[in-house]
């Protein structure tokens, strides 16, 4: 189904819009490709550190605005087309991190990390995701997660890893 034929698109066009990042929440595992448009705006971002930390904080905030006009009176609190959150996820990886640290090899392993702590989802994560049925919830897991792989990182660069 195309994301703006979606039932939701027409009553919630905007929000439908924002939560899905513009229909990519509805390509085949939405989560990894929500994860990859963090990383395909880091290289407009990384040069701005500030920046970066600016759009975490309004993709954050626009998810637990628009996401409970989607999940009201739905029995499936997180429906896959919701990515917003790995988005800001993504990004809260690399926005942690000195910008000298990002390079081709640190967003590689930042997605992989990334992605291993949203899917596995260690304590706090899976406190998050399985106690806070609602747009916090949905949210505040990625942001543990990218905090989680963002640690690694600075730990590998630290112990000069990689």
């Amino acid at each position: 189904m195309k994301w703006n034929n979606h039932p939701l698109f027409k009553k919630h066009p905007f929000s439908l819009s924002i939560v899905s990042v513009l229909g990519i929440g509805f390509l085949p595992a939405g989560g990894t490709w929500g994860s990859l448009a963090g990383i395909l705006v880091l290289p407009l971002l990384v040069p701005f550190p500030l920046l970066t930390i600016c759009v975490v904080i309004l993709s954050f905030l626009a998810g637990i605005w628009t996401i409970p006009n989607l999940i009201k009176g739905q029995s499936d609190k997180d429906p896959g087309y919701v990515v917003i959150d790995e988005f800001m996820g993504q990004l809260v990886v690399f926005a942690l991190l000195p910008y000298t640290f990002i390079n081709p090899l640190t967003c590689f392993l930042g997605f992989l990390l990334f992605r291993l702590f949203d899917i596995l989802k260690p304590w706090p994560v899976s406190f998050f995701d399985r106690k806070m049925n609602n747009a916090w919830g949905i949210m505040l897991d990625d942001l543990m997660a990218g905090v989680y792989a963002s640690s690694i990182l600075a730990l590998m660069q630290i112990l000069s890893l990689y």
